[in-house]
């Protein structure tokens, strides 16, 4: 059965849980001391295309382990309403982090046809792929948990198939996918605003390409940029292959999560997904959580980040036990 996680009357006051409320205002300077190096990882595929990784060691001795973050779409590791939570929390709670910031988190002034093409869903898991490669021996020195959140959570389920399928053995503690499986719902939704921007704002877009916006970026930079993808994108992710028995081969704990109140995956197809996960023969490695009161973008820090942080703890937990 799923999990919905009870709210307590201390819920709102995270403070205790060593997140305080003006933490965005300290993250920058935290992340530029505890940065230790940073490089570029391409997929190695005829299109190329890069990954910007960054390690974070935190300033504690003898750290737990890793937390390796991967964004979704239209977002990255600096200003994903997730991200920079669990990026604190985990610095200042004796974890290093190790974050995935992809082409789907590169933003620029104006759409491109020629970038729309190089994006491809394709292309995207075979950089995934190479990242988790690229980070294996901490992966091995060091128990970490690869967290991934919307399409970053369905990009790191195909690419952990695709090297389990290829025989490497995926070196996580634990593995938590943060609302892992978009709906077609969605992508239309997705497609219908994008398309109604580039026409308000007299866009000539003849080949039909998605260039998606993100708030958090417009407010951090004062102006609008974009991340450009093809429609092909949406339906390559949204219907790649459901693959419990690949998934049950990780040999890892997976926790899905999903919000309460997200619109854009189905509760109900995740929690399908989850029974068929545990007809797999190391069914006690799945575990579903439901966060209440939680949209898909789990930005309503103050009720679900104590929530968040509990689970991330119950991953260790799992680990050491």
């Amino acid at each position: 059965m799923s999990t919905i996680l009870k709210k307590d009357k201390n819920m709102d006051h995270y403070k205790k849980f060593g997140v305080p409320n003006n933490f965005e205002e300290s993250l920058p300077t935290l992340k530029t001391q505890t940065k230790k190096w940073e490089t570029v990882c391409y997929s190695g595929t005829k299109i190329n295309n890069s990954a910007k990784i960054t390690f974070y060691a935190t300033p504690k001795s003898n750290p737990y382990g890793n937390i390796i973050l991967t964004p979704g779409l239209a977002t990255n590791t600096n200003i994903d309403p997730l991200m920079k939570p669990l990026t604190f929390w985990s610095l200042t709670h004796n974890y290093n982090v190790i974050t995935f910031d992809t082409f789907l988190g590169d933003f620029y002034n104006q759409p491109s046809f020629e970038s729309a093409q190089r994006n491809t869903y394709p292309e995207f898991i075979s950089l995934l792929c190479e990242c988790i490669k690229f980070i294996e021996p901490y992966s091995i020195k060091s128990q970490s948990i690869l967290i991934g959140h919307s399409a970053g959570a369905a990009g790191l389920i195909d690419a952990l198939n695709n090297l389990t399928t290829g025989g490497q053995k995926v070196n996580f503690g634990s593995v938590m996918l943060f609302a892992p499986w978009l709906t077609d719902k969605w992508k239309d939704n997705l497609t219908d605003i994008v398309y109604r921007h580039c026409d308000s704002h007299g866009m000539d877009n003849p080949h039909r390409i998605l260039p998606i916006v993100n708030i958090f970026d417009i407010e951090q930079n004062r102006k609008t940029r974009y991340v450009t993808i093809m429609p092909e994108f949406l339906n390559n992710m949204i219907h790649s292959d459901f693959q419990p028995d690949l998934m049950n081969k990780w040999d890892t704990n997976v926790t899905i999560v999903v919000g309460e109140k997200d619109k854009k995956v189905s509760i109900e197809q995740t929690e399908q997904r989850f029974f068929d996960l545990q007809k797999q023969p190391e069914s006690n490695r799945f575990k579903f959580i439901i966060v209440p009161n939680v949209k898909h973008s789990f930005l309503n820090l103050g009720s679900n980040t104590p929530a968040i942080i509990n689970l991330i703890k119950s991953q260790r937990n799992k680990i050491r036990n």
